[in-house]
């Protein structure tokens, strides 16, 4: 019992407001920190979804073969490229204007964008002809970024990803 006599003799009178004093100096400070943690998290992530729905749909519309339920090329079911690009970026809310497809002879040569305007809603685009193996279908994604609070300076910004790849060609096996 002495132990705890000696403790609450020698307590100094006002540290718990001291301690209250402190916390409410440093809560502003930590809170800050957090939520500028989370904002950057969110951007990160939205860059790096919008950047993984270009590669998926641009590796849908190069791949060999039809598309699985029809007798499209895949590279010229416009409609399956954008579906593509919207399930690998589901929390980004991809909009068709999100998302533009290009064609062209490779790098360095002219793109031509295909799959606009009527299009939009067309299954097969039978206007897009490539030469197999030597044309490459270019996606790109456009996401936006607005922070979800504004005690920051934060900007909205968008953030906008391109993948290209040759088109595959037609592989015949036998004879």
């Amino acid at each position: 019992m002495t132990g705890i006599a000696f403790f609450r003799k020698h307590k100094q009178p006002g540290a718990r407001a001291q301690a209250i004093v402190e916390f409410a100096i440093v809560l502003p400070v930590l809170l800050a920190m957090l939520i500028a943690i989370f904002e950057f998290g969110r951007m990160v992530f939205i860059y790096t979804a919008a950047t993984n729905a270009s590669r998926e749909a641009v590796r849908f519309a190069s791949a060999i073969g039809f598309q699985d339920t029809t007798y499209y090329r895949k590279y010229q079911y416009c409609s399956g490229i954008r579906a593509t690009a919207k399930k690998y970026g589901f929390m980004l809310n991809l909009q068709d204007s999100n998302i533009r497809i290009y064609y062209d002879n490779g790098p360095g040569t002219t793109a031509v964008e295909k799959c606009t305007g009527s299009s939009y809603t067309v299954t097969n685009d039978p206007t897009i002809v490539v030469k197999m193996g030597q044309d490459r279908v270019k996606v790109t994604v456009s996401a936006n970024y607005s922070p979800m609070v504004h005690f920051l300076p934060i900007a909205t910004r968008t953030f906008t990803s391109s993948s290209a790849r040759t088109i595959a060609g037609d592989v015949k096996v036998g004879p």
